[in-house]
């Protein structure tokens, strides 16, 4: 990407001039024209008398065509998708519509967000699931996968692991482990939090059963924006534990009432929602798609490799995850590193504070997580490499 396209990428995202912000993997900065697109819709809204069904309806309807930019984005159909607030939203709703026996499996990884295993250790405590964890490697992707096979046992119900670590950026390779559960028979669901966005989907190619996301990091979109797919396959399976307005196809309304749900994504959907968000994350979808996923994804890992370089080559850092140039299959923009005497909370709050590097903890490694998104320039990523050095040569001083 050339300087000058690169300024003009910049300058329709606000706040960067602010700090050498480097956590899209926790929040992305939205576009001026997402941001806007979502103000007017929901000022329109209200503006109309929020209950005026020419608006409003109009409105639900934007925010349900969302789903057509966003499967044609991953490679899927829109009625296979469903419209959360999040990820989290998106692995409740699969890990609530299995039908659990005590004593059946979900296999998970050791590098899970607390999304990806809050949510099972709560079905443990209240259906006595068994939580298989998987020890990933950070050197080989076919590891990975016999790892993840050899949780498998008869009793196991799901597969539900991370695409891309939120904790190191490890990369999965997903269509293989597909392939290995399936061949178990066993579905798979894949927290997308981190993968989507950062470089090209196509879900039907990787073959899971289930895909949680959102929209509100490596997408830039807006908060409250989500999305989950269901496979054609494992929709009959996945039994809503709540349903409202607008997920059923029919119903009858007596003692003796019937309820038909509808035969797609929607039947996850329901009640009153605040329309605007989804009908302004195509916009986001948009501005990513101008720039390219290719281009996106080449530029995120050379930044991530400068950041990975410039890290390893600090006496008293050790960066965690990938880091061999013949493991770049398994790498994305996310680079983890542990400075000596500091937990990543404290490396954390000093980088922001004295050097205006936005980052994020990992206190599971005991170490701080940049994120190397294709809008971050090289002088970025030095910056961030120069204020770690600074902090760790004040702890071994």
């Amino acid at each position: 990407m050339d300087a000058e396209t690169l300024a003009a990428l910049r300058a329709e995202i606000p706040g960067l001039d602010r700090s050498v912000y480097l956590n899209t993997g926790t929040l992305g900065p939205s576009p001026r024209r997402v941001t806007e697109l979502f103000l007017s819709l929901y000022r329109e809204w209200q503006e109309a008398g929020p209950g005026n069904p020419e608006v409003y309806l109009r409105e639900a309807r934007a925010a349900a065509a969302a789903k057509e930019t966003l499967a044609a984005f991953l490679g899927v159909e829109a009625r296979d998708l469903a419209l959360t607030s999040n990820s989290t939203d998106g692995i409740n709703i699969v890990a609530r519509g299995i039908d659990w026996d005590a004593g059946d499996e979900v296999v998970i990884s050791d590098q899970e967000h607390p999304a990806g295993l809050l949510i099972w250790l709560h079905l443990r405590q209240t259906k006595g699931v068994r939580v298989r964890i998987a020890r990933l490697s950070w050197e080989s992707g076919p590891r990975n996968v016999e790892e993840v096979a050899a949780r498998i046992t008869p009793r196991t119900r799901l597969v539900a692991l991370s695409h891309v670590s939120c904790m190191t950026g490890l990369l999965l390779p997903a269509r293989e482990i597909v392939e290995a559960a399936h061949s178990r028979g066993v579905p798979v669901l894949f927290d997308g939090a981190q993968a989507v966005g950062q470089f090209p989907l196509d879900l039907r190619q990787i073959g899971c059963d289930f895909y949680a996301m959102n929209g509100h990091k490596w997408l830039l979109g807006p908060v409250g924006t989500g999305a989950l797919y269901v496979s054609p396959e494992a929709l009959v399976e996945l039994v809503p534990d709540r349903v409202g307005d607008g997920s059923a196809e029919a119903w009858e309304y007596s003692e003796e009432g019937s309820l038909r749900l509808r035969q797609d994504g929607r039947r996850f959907e329901f009640g009153t929602r605040c329309y605007p968000l989804h009908a302004a994350w195509p916009a986001a979808v948009d501005f990513i798609s101008r720039v390219g996923l290719e281009t996106v994804r080449r530029r995120s890992l050379a930044l991530a490799r400068r950041l990975r370089e410039g890290l390893a080559g600090v006496e008293g850092v050790t960066v965690l995850g990938p880091t061999r140039p013949a493991d770049e299959d398994l790498m994305t923009g996310i680079v983890s590193c542990r400075l000596e005497g500091l937990s990543g909370e404290e490396a954390y709050r000093a980088l922001l504070e004295r050097f205006g590097v936005v980052t994020r903890p990992v206190p599971e490694l005991r170490a701080v997580r940049f994120s190397a998104a294709f809008f971050n320039t090289e002088e970025e990523t030095d910056a961030a490499v120069e204020a770690v050095a600074a902090l760790v040569r004040e702890t071994r001083d």
